[in-house]
């Protein structure tokens, strides 16, 4: 193993570590609150470690939560069928939890800004699915705001059919194509 490998191995230990260290004192803190009143509403710091980059840090806890890192930021994609019944803009009951969580860590995370794309098949006419993939998009944006992120950083869009994940040719491509992702970029 050479220097720079070591190198980036401990960074990447201690970024687990100063990870592990900031979901303990979180979960600390969430027990204590419980038995205390509720203290002032106040904007929670991103993780930090001596000697390790933020962007490191918070790149391991997006991770953690299933983002994948692209090119351009962030990705965590949402497959359709696992957060709503066929054309429809309602939430699942079930993955209202997940996304409230995840609008709780983006905050907590200290995330300055989330994109919320819709995204459909092509099956259907063009306006139809905008409108869709638009109202899937808000949905989804609402219960992030429901589970502690602020509004005013969700840029929230639908883009219908315009960008495949996979050929529509197949029930298979077009049930991957039904998607809400979410994007955030690390400055």
């Amino acid at each position: 193993m050479n220097s720079e490998t070591a190198e980036r191995s401990l960074r990447t230990y201690g970024a687990i570590a100063a990870l592990k260290l900031f979901v303990t004192a979180w979960v600390a803190a969430l027990v204590a609150a419980c038995a205390s009143p509720p203290p002032p509403v106040l904007q929670a710091a991103a993780p930090t470690a001596p000697g390790i980059p933020r962007a490191e840090l918070v790149g391991a806890a997006l991770n953690a939560l299933g983002f994948e890192r692209r090119e351009e930021g962030y990705h965590l994609s949402l497959p359709a069928p696992l957060i709503f019944s066929f054309d429809s803009d309602v939430v699942a009951s079930g993955a209202r939890d997940t996304l409230s969580r995840v609008g709780r860590e983006l905050r907590d995370l200290g995330i300055d800004r989330a994109l919320v794309r819709g995204h459909t098949d092509n099956v259907g006419s063009h306006d139809y699915n905008l409108a869709l993939s638009k109202r899937r998009a808000d949905a989804v944006a609402k219960v992030l705001v429901e589970g502690g992120y602020h509004a005013d950083k969700i840029d929230s869009k639908g883009l219908g059919s315009s960008i495949p994940e996979a050929e529509n040719t197949t029930s298979e491509g077009r049930s991957k194509n039904r998607r809400v992702v979410i994007i955030v970029e690390l400055k």
